[in-house]
């Protein structure tokens, strides 16, 4: 849609989105994310809510299908692959999100159900050292202990991965292998890090627990 705006006696012709436009661009994420391999054992419903700033969602389809695919690449470890089963938007605030009660907000009448609510912000700050940025986190209310992930817009293509490798039960890690290793190394390649032996047993457990506690379901036939 364009907008004409009066800057000192001049028109000027700015970008903004409507709201035809971000159901658009919803449609097109949803359709840029396949449903789960029907090689996989196991099927992980992903609830993605997404910020909307002026122009649009921060957010773009091949981005998010990236971050998918990432998460069902190394997942495959366990035989679980992700699917998107729904998307909304969040309002402009979510774009920016700094302190403790921003990422509290977030949540706030957007959590339940048995999938993994995935929520994909603008820039997200460490709250921890104020200034810093982080590119995901995952993150729980106060009040039942749900998590729920929080990743930027400029995030990594593995950052959706090493959050639900917390999800899952893992913490951050000290195997050169491990994406849930945060320390920089050049070795191994990038291309060659995924879960650490150990970690994809624990992933197991984790998940046998939360399809156990029926914290999350299983969506494969």
């Amino acid at each position: 849609m364009r907008v004409a705006v009066l800057v000192f006696g001049l028109v000027v012709l700015t970008t903004a989105a409507t709201r035809a436009d971000v159901a658009e661009d919803l449609t097109a994420i949803r359709a840029a994310v396949p449903a789960c391999d029907p090689a996989r054992v196991h099927c992980i419903g992903l609830q993605l809510h997404i910020a909307a700033g002026e122009h649009g969602l921060v957010a773009t389809p091949d981005w998010v299908a990236e971050q998918v695919a990432t998460a069902n690449r190394h997942f495959a470890a366990i035989d679980v692959a992700f699917q998107v089963v729904g998307a909304d938007v969040l309002p402009e605030t979510a774009v920016h999100v700094v302190t403790r009660a921003d990422r509290d907000k977030l949540a706030a009448g957007r959590l339940g159900g048995t999938v993994v609510q995935v929520f994909f912000i603008g820039k997200l700050e460490d709250v921890d050292d104020p200034g810093a940025i982080v590119w995901g986190v995952t993150w729980h209310t106060r009040k039942d202990d749900h998590k729920y992930v929080i990743v930027s817009g400029e995030a990594h293509a593995r950052t959706l991965a090493h959050e639900l490798g917390h999800v899952f039960g893992l913490p951050h890690s000290e195997y050169a292998i491990s994406i849930m290793n945060k320390t920089k190394r050049a070795e191994p390649p990038m291309e060659q890090r995924t879960f650490a032996e150990p970690e994809v047993a624990e992933l197991r457990r984790g998940l046998k627990r939360l399809l156990g506690d029926k914290i999350l379901a299983d969506l494969a036939p």
